[in-house]
């Protein structure tokens, strides 16, 4: 068995120990991106140099769903990650300590990793003799799409269809990429720049975008205009889970009974 199934094998082992169902293996290309950049550049860090945010990468990479980012790092001053047999034991440790022993993160690992919003997972780790990096991205892979997200032309638009999840509200954020971001101990999509809502309805607090075409339900058949200036936008789209599963982030209270369905990002 790969070091990555019996990874996600831990992880769904762990998951189970907490009452979450488990998480289907998801081959998104973002997890091995990330793991092996972060192992050339010796950057432990969910931004890349030029600050980037990594739900960027999970973007252009080829993936339109929810995904969360987690990132662990070993080093050794011996030469100790000799081999896959090693890597993987220490991988293991890894997933263990984001999930029972994260207060140096407030837990931010503990509650992305348990979420029972995600239903598939990829996992990959990189090493060299002394440093171990591991990175998982969480997945919420709920929407069937017809039509892919799209972005032509200063129009946004998505065609879908949502099993399970109950779609909400479409929200925009924009980040500007800053090298000083590598510093940071956690990422989040930026600031919170808007919300979409159909005509004759508005957002408190933050900039209302009126849809061309509205419709959310068991189908999202959403266009609505964007307009960019330099950095990165994500488009996310928030909704409830009517499952009902008895779990309890330690921290972010705003998971529960919600999933990110989609995390979409552009750079401009």
């Amino acid at each position: 068995m790969s070091i990555t199934r019996n990874l996600l094998d831990y992880l769904n082992k762990l998951r189970k120990e907490n009452g979450v169902p488990p998480v289907n293996y998801a081959n998104t290309g973002t997890a091995n991106l990330r793991v092996n950049y972060m192992l050339k550049e010796n950057l432990f860090s969910h931004y890349d140099k030029e600050g980037k945010i990594p739900i960027y990468y999970f973007t252009s990479t080829g993936n339109y769903y929810g995904a969360e980012e987690s990132i662990g790092f070993s080093h050794s001053d011996s030469l100790y990650f000799k081999d896959g047999v090693v890597a993987l034991k220490q991988g293991k440790q890894l997933i263990y300590n984001m999930i029972y022993h994260d207060e140096d993160s407030d837990w931010g690992h503990r509650d992305s990793l348990l979420d029972p919003c995600f239903n598939y997972a990829d996992i990959s780790i990189a090493w060299n003799e002394r440093n171990l990096f591991l990175d998982i991205i969480m997945v919420s892979a709920w929407i069937k799409w017809i039509n892919k997200p799209n972005f032509s032309n200063g129009i946004f638009s998505i065609k879908g269809e949502v099993n399970v999840m109950i779609p909400q509200n479409i929200l925009i954020f924009h980040d500007e990429p800053n090298p000083s971001n590598i510093s940071r101990r956690n990422y989040d999509l930026g600031k919170l720049v808007a919300g979409v809502l159909p005509k004759n309805y508005v957002f408190q607090g933050i900039s209302t975008i009126h849809a061309i075409k509205w419709e959310m339900n068991k189908i999202i058949d959403v266009k609505f205009p964007l307009k960019v200036n330099k950095g990165i936008y994500t488009i996310l789209i928030r909704a409830k889970d009517p499952r009902g599963i008895n779990w309890r982030p330690k921290v972010q209270n705003s998971r529960l009974g919600m999933c990110n369905i989609l995390t979409y990002s552009i750079k401009v």
